[in-house]
């Protein structure tokens, strides 16, 4: 049987060499390319070979008809593509958001959902062993009732990346570090939670004078249950840095765990810390799981690239569900709505579609 065939669709985005990488590993052969902007060197594309190159998506989509597209444009131009996709039955990946804002993307939600293609959206995080632990234990009541959660996401300064670049722009993106870096744990927390943020209060800072986008962001945010979250993210550090946390506190138990290290990558090892107030803990309160990478190359690593895999098994198999769909994606977007409406407004935000607990006073 032919491997399924992939056209790729936005080269000029950071996260196009690493998913080249990752469809590299798996398998599928990328058979095509897609980069509208005509100024692009598309020969500067490690990893790409010797594949059809259009300037157009859907004249890619329709010479070629590929089985999937994997696709990272800007938050702008992304809606457009996925509907055409959407509308020829056509697979999908696409990066993360896939949209400026929910408006962009609802009706697309809807219509992936009554169509033939398999669409699903990058929230890879969701594939690490770490946060599916994570995820077992709330489901377990390791944490009892949970009371905070913490998380950080600083990253190197723009000084050291490409701020030229569409990612930092608004008009393409909407938002800056909020939207593209400290987006991955608001769709992790509530996921391993499963509790979706109800509201927010955000608080925006741009102190980069070449970019219209925030560089920094302190975020509280109060899930449906009424449990109280915290999200401080920013271009802060020296090139190549990271400093990240995810804290989960509850009345029986707490873990705490840095996600990237500091410095991105999944070739060495990262460690959850877990501590318990239950008697059966009593010996060994404080306990750590270590998990080892095994030094895969791509997005994401070997997690990954499991989670790829699963999307490439969603579409042929029925009984296999994509880890992540535009129903999460839209979800997301609802609440960097919120945070951006909060940043303008100076009040809480509530998120479109999620009920508060009762209690809550306005």
């Amino acid at each position: 049987m032919s491997q399924p065939t992939v056209g790729y669709i936005g080269l000029d985005h950071h996260h196009t060499e690493p998913y080249l990488e990752s469809l590299s590993e798996l398998p599928v052969s990328v058979t095509s390319a897609c980069e509208p902007d005509r100024s692009f060197d598309a020969d500067s594309v490690s990893g790409l070979g010797e594949v059809q190159l259009y300037h157009d998506p859907k004249e890619l989509l329709d010479t070629e008809a590929p089985d999937a597209v994997w696709i990272t444009l800007s938050n702008r131009d992304t809606p457009d593509v996925l509907e055409a996709a959407i509308d020829r039955g056509i697979d999908v990946y696409t990066e993360k958001p896939a949209a400026r804002t929910a408006v962009d993307l609802a009706d697309l939600a809807d219509a992936a959902e009554g169509s033939s293609s398999t669409v699903c959206v990058s929230y890879t995080w969701r594939g690490h062993p770490a946060s599916q632990e994570l995820k077992t234990r709330t489901a377990t009541g390791f944490f009892g009732d949970l009371r905070a959660v913490d998380s950080r996401f600083v990253a190197s300064q723009l000084a050291y990346r490409d701020d030229d670049h569409y990612l930092f722009d608004h008009e393409a993106s909407r938002g800056g570090i909020v939207q593209w870096l400290g987006i991955h744990w608001i769709d992790l927390l509530p996921w391993i939670l499963d509790d979706p943020i109800a509201r927010v209060n955000a608080n925006l800072s741009f102190e980069t004078p070449t970019v219209d986008v925030e560089d920094g962001a302190v975020v509280q945010f109060e899930f449906a249950s009424g449990t109280i979250g915290t999200l401080q993210c920013g271009y802060y550090l020296r090139e190549g840095r990271y400093d990240t946390e995810l804290s989960i506190t509850g009345m029986d138990g707490r873990a705490t765990w840095d996600p990237m290290g500091d410095y991105f990558g999944f070739d060495d090892e990262t460690t959850v810390e877990f501590e318990s107030t239950r008697a059966e803990y009593a010996s060994t309160p404080r306990r750590y799981l270590t998990y080892d990478y095994d030094p895969i190359p791509g997005y994401g690593g070997g997690y990954g690239l499991d989670f790829m895999q699963q999307f490439l098994e969603a579409r042929v198999r029925e009984d296999v569900h994509v880890p992540a769909d535009l129903t999460d994606a839209l979800t997301v977007l609802h609440v960097l709505d919120a945070v951006y409406e909060s940043a303008d407004t100076g009040t809480w935000a509530s998120v479109d579609g999620v009920s508060e607990r009762a209690e809550v006073t306005q």
